[in-house]
């Protein structure tokens, strides 16, 4: 467009000077003839501008990692012109589709349409834009652009792949009746606190007989005063300075195990507490499968946006007031000796604690050294780590320990 700016700016001048030093028809016509070309052109161009239509269809609002979606758009010209240049501008750029999404240029010849199909994989967890975010109009001249930005996008959700683990390493303290009553010896009976797996020694009084015919196995209710939580799941939402890509993997991986291990926890009627940090600190509690969908399409659209160090998560967790010492499972792709003095710590408080670390692969050599060095030392702290990698198998990583 610039250069056609030149070139016309060159001819008006040539035509202006022709006037100056030969006067006459001839060089007047051809004056007037330059400077009405561009407004003709740009009237051409409003018209068409004001008067095209067109039509977006995505076949779905939501759908699981790794499935393809169908996205199409068409454009009409309706009128009895040449729509010389448009091109079409898509949400890309910013997203896991910038490889999948091209912009179009093309000429709309009169009284027809053209339609673009695209058949988009969703590769990872997230909300995301799709479809048109400008479509521009050059008049013939090229020297004029009109922008017609849509008013709203259509958004669409990828949520993140169940994984069912098989197996996981936990040390699980499913409190059987006669280790109850040690520690519990008012326990109320009036208010179900929580529902777990039978165990030896569990009366046959509180067996939960209605849930146990539905799920098809014993379960037992635990009434106020008793364990709640066997399990605590702490998420690093930490927004980390790479990529809008590497993060979108980062994050993936992150959201990805961490639903595994709450279902596979919830499965088994192992209690959780869910911890975070989003706007606020944030826990969640949950004790059977019937909960597992609330947590899910929480984390499904969680976001990423605050820089709250998930060792300030830990230490809050950690520093509460609590006579029993539960698993804790910290998720984070941030690994630095100041949460490795934090792991220490709550190790010496009497957690379990497991680190599933999510590894970016984009750090420098004596990170990565820092980092290895941190991932030797833990397991002789009895901490069991996992390191997941962005091209690794959540399932195998979490079913097989590191150390």
């Amino acid at each position: 467009m610039r250069k056609n700016r030149i070139l016309y700016s060159v001819l008006f001048f040539l035509s202006a000077s022709f006037i100056y030093f030969y006067g006459g028809k001839i060089p007047y016509m051809l004056f007037y003839t330059v400077v009405l070309l561009p407004l003709v052109s740009l009237t051409i161009t409003s018209i068409a501008f004001l008067r095209f239509k067109y039509v977006e269809n995505v076949a779905k609002q939501s759908v699981v990692k790794g499935e393809e979606v169908n996205y199409s758009f068409c454009i009409n010209n309706e009128d009895f012109f040449l729509y010389p240049y448009i091109r079409v501008n898509f949400y890309s750029n910013d997203t896991v589709f910038a490889k999948q999404f091209q912009s179009k240029t093309f000429s709309l010849l009169p009284r027809s349409k053209k339609t673009f199909n695209f058949k988009l994989t969703c590769k990872y967890r997230g909300e995301y834009l799709l479809g048109i975010r400008s479509i521009e109009f050059e008049d013939y001249l090229g020297i004029f652009k009109l922008t017609h930005k849509p008013v709203s996008a259509k958004p669409i959700v990828v949520l993140p792949r169940l994984i069912k683990l098989d197996k996981l390493h936990l040390n699980i303290n499913c409190i059987s009746e006669s280790e109850s009553l040690l520690s519990n010896q008012y326990e109320s009976t009036m208010a179900v606190s929580d529902i777990r797996k039978y165990a030896f020694g569990d009366s046959l009084r509180k067996i939960h007989w209605k849930l146990s015919s539905k799920m098809n196995e014993l379960l037992v209710k635990n009434y106020e005063g008793a364990t709640t939580t066997n399990c605590a799941i702490i998420l690093d939402f930490k927004k980390n300075n790479y990529t809008v890509e590497q993060n979108t993997i980062i994050e993936d991986k992150l959201i990805e195990s961490s639903i595994a291990v709450i279902y596979y926890c919830l499965s088994n009627y192992i209690p959780i507490n869910l911890t975070y940090y989003t706007q606020g600190f944030v826990e969640i509690e949950a004790n059977n499968p019937l909960q597992f969908e609330g947590i899910y399409s929480i984390l499904s659209k969680i976001k990423f946006d605050h820089d709250v160090n998930v060792k300030d998560v830990l230490d809050i967790y950690t520093g509460k007031d609590s006579l029993i010492k539960s698993n804790i499972m910290l998720f984070t792709s941030n690994l630095s000796f100041e949460l490795y003095d934090k792991l220490y710590d709550a190790r010496l408080l009497g957690y379990d604690v497991n680190l599933i670390y999510i590894s970016p692969n984009v750090t420098s050599d004596s990170a990565n050294n820092e980092i290895n060095n941190i991932l030797k030392e833990l397991p002789e702290m009895g901490i069991t780590t996992y390191r997941i990698n962005p091209e690794d198998d959540i399932k195998n990583v979490l079913e097989t320990l590191l150390n």
